[in-house]
């Protein structure tokens, strides 16, 4: 099959097609919603989102507030989402915290919970945590959209994963879910190739 559409933002969004229509993986950072909302007419039938970070999930409040469209993430991610919980910091003296919260809170009401083995559209919904403990991907034959789950032809770097040796075990688990491409959060899409030589790097 062939893969989703990116739309090219702080982080990598994804328009999937549907049989009618299409869904939205990811929605940028906060200020970005401005660009991002006129590319999004007709507007997608639910967001997906992989993961809380606020350069994946900043913009969700600014198209519920448009679309009032369902928003899919694993509950793990909600308390940081709704800003019942503060995200951990980045690494940045001062800033850390600031920077990582700036993501307006979703309303609960917007989020619809989704775990690993559902089917959105046809996709299967995947657990791919290290990153995050709640990271979730969409897998349908062969081609999976990753989140950050992999970065580049590696991992994003330790000190901003919440599990490394979580983060380490879940390309194995990629890699055993039969993925033959694989959709990022930063860079072009990965080969099974790829994500085999980064198992080997890894000792996975």
């Amino acid at each position: 099959m062939s893969g989703p559409e990116v739309l090219r933002f702080a982080a990598n969004l994804y328009r999937v097609p549907t049989e009618e229509g299409y869904f939205l993986v990811d929605a940028g950072l906060a200020w970005e919603a401005k660009r991002l909302l006129p590319l999004l007419e007709p507007p997608p039938r639910l967001l997906f989102l992989t993961h809380h970070h606020t350069d994946h999930a900043g913009g969700a409040k600014a198209l519920w507030e448009r679309f009032r469209l369902p928003i899919l993430a694993h509950p793990k991610e909600w308390p940081y989402l709704t800003k019942a919980k503060p995200r951990p910091p980045l690494p940045l003296p001062l800033l850390g915290s600031l920077l990582a919260n700036l993501a307006p809170p979703l309303p609960q009401e917007a989020l619809r919970p989704v775990e690993e083995g559902e089917a959105v559209f046809g996709w299967r919904v995947v657990a791919l945590p290290g990153h995050t403990l709640g990271q979730v991907g969409l897998f349908r034959e062969g081609v999976l959209i990753a989140g950050d789950a992999l970065r580049g032809k590696g991992l994003p770097p330790k000190f901003i994963n919440e599990d490394h040796a979580l983060a380490q075990k879940t390309v194995r688990k990629i890699l055993d879910l039969g993925v033959e491409r694989a959709y990022i959060g930063h860079g072009g899409p990965l080969t099974r190739a790829e994500v085999e030589a980064l198992a080997r790097r890894l000792g996975v």
